[in-house]
């Protein structure tokens, strides 16, 4: 599994060494490799009967020395109705298709030192490099495994004049691998292992309609529907704190969709001191806010509903094209507006601070501005940020994602130039949505992929989608 440059003598402890200064460079660093075998068979029966197996190991120098080899078998089967005899001749039903599949997928998308222990340089003593260890080797780690479980049924209506496509899947994954933090009293950060169960499930809809097709005019639409849930089924012997991913507004929680919002409830603003009002776990009214204990679960960022809308308008020459994105039921946290809308800080403040308290007796959106966290029930020494569930919105939104109007110009035969198409695109024309930040449909930049996949549906300072207008010219010669 190992080149001749970065050999695995099957030694638990090997050691990664990370250059931190300048004393002397890296002198070894893991280079990953990969290998694979597979075996693959196909079946065909009159072209109505479809079956597939795959069987087949991966291999990678990623893993733990006993642990490198994983075994993935894949089965498919499909049955074209509409070529049996009950339906051969049939005027309403052009095409129909029965399909299912189960299989077993790795995944490896890890550091390629995570199973060792790496040391580090860093600062001096006497002169000399300090070298200490700064993460703890897992000789057993190992493969990341989901299996899925997929059907799905195509429909062709009135010769393909409609076309139906409904899918349904179920992903189970077991050992995901996750970075984790450590207790303190370790003298470690972070250790990578086998961590999380997850589920993902869903059903997804796709309709094509040619609505008009004649000799002039042709119209075409496209609907696109999903509905998409995930589920942290499991995490083994670590605690959510241990899982890394979020910063103090999601965590995961056993039981409920990876990335949940974590906040204290927001009640309401004291009309006759402006003060902010809030909940605390059982649900008792309180000035108090306490970061530590009485967050609790706030929400998901899933939507309930996703998905995309166009068509297609073709008039002789002219075309027409239109696609609009929207998403349904999630929700964003504004994890800027906690700054913006609350204690004066070097921060710029954002206009929705006008909805603020002023006076004894306002009924207002945001607290009496101060200079004192303590006067929002923080610590003394806390950051003036407070991750309540005042700052999360829905995120609803209609977006028309594409515009576009073209004309096509056919030339003769005889001509070099066969045919120009002259197009004006738009692109983010307009988003209908409550959202008051900048963009229901964009999240910030996280530290790494896994603070990503843990923290979605989080808007921090983030610039929104640029409208950007287009003159497209395309020939053939």
């Amino acid at each position: 599994w190992n080149d001749k440059d970065n050999r695995n003598s099957g030694n638990d402890s090997t050691e990664v060494v990370r250059d931190a200064g300048s004393f002397f460079p890296t002198t070894q660093s893991a280079r990953a490799i990969f290998t694979s075998g597979f075996a693959r068979v196909n079946y065909n029966y009159k072209s109505k009967y479809y079956l597939q197996a795959v069987a087949r190991a991966d291999g990678s120098s990623k893993f733990g020395v006993n642990q490198k080899i994983g075994f993935f078998p894949t089965v498919s089967a499909g049955w074209i109705l509409s070529e049996e005899k009950f339906l051969k001749e049939n005027k309403t039903i052009s095409f129909l298709k029965l399909r299912a599949g189960w299989g077993l997928v790795g995944n490896s998308d890890i550091d390629q030192a995570a199973q060792f222990a790496t040391r580090t340089v860093n600062g001096a003593y006497n002169q000399l490099p300090i070298l200490y260890t700064e993460k703890l080797p897992n000789p057993n780690l190992h493969w990341e495994k989901s299996t899925t479980l997929d059907a799905g049924v195509e429909v062709g209506l009135f010769k393909d004049r409609l076309s139906v496509t409904v899918e349904v899947y179920r992903k189970m994954t077991r050992e995901a691998l996750m970075a984790v933090n450590l207790p303190q009293s370790t003298g470690f950060l972070t250790y990578t292992d086998n961590v999380a169960q997850i589920l993902n499930q869903g059903v997804e809809l796709s309709l094509t309609a040619f609505i008009i097709s004649n000799k002039n005019f042709e119209w075409k639409s496209v609907l696109n529907f999903a509905r998409n849930y995930n589920e942290l089924i499991d995490i083994g012997s670590y605690t959510p704190d241990a899982v890394s991913g979020g910063t103090n507004d999601s965590r995961v929680i056993v039981g409920a969709p990876i990335g949940s919002f974590y906040l204290q409830r927001f009640s309401h603003i004291e009309a006759s001191t402006g003060r902010p009002v809030y909940f605390d776990v059982n649900g008792n009214q309180t000035y108090d806010y306490d970061f530590d204990f009485q967050r609790q679960f706030a929400g998901t960022g899933l939507p309930k509903m996703a998905g995309g809308f166009s068509n297609t308008f073709t008039y002789k020459n002219w075309q027409l094209n239109a696609f609009a994105t929207y998403s349904l039921g999630g929700k964003i946290f504004d994890s800027s507006g906690k700054r913006q809308n609350g204690v004066v800080t070097n921060w710029n403040m954002r206009t929705d601070v006008f909805d603020r308290w002023q006076n004894p007796g306002d009924e207002a959106q945001f607290a009496y501005l101060t200079l004192d966290n303590e006067s929002y029930g923080m610590d003394a020494g806390q950051e003036p940020w407070w991750n309540t569930d005042q700052f999360l919105y829905k995120a609803d939104f209609l977006r028309m994602k594409n515009l576009e109007i073209a004309y096509v110009f056919n030339f003769k035969a005889a001509t070099k130039l066969k045919m120009l198409r002259v197009g004006f695109n738009v692109t983010n024309l307009f988003t209908i949505t409550n959202f008051p930040g900048l963009d229901p449909e964009v999240v910030r930049d996280f530290e790494n992929p896994q603070d990503r996949n843990l923290s979605p549906n989080v808007t921090f300072l983030t610039p929104p989608q640029e409208k950007s207008f287009n003159l497209n010219l395309s020939a053939t010669f």
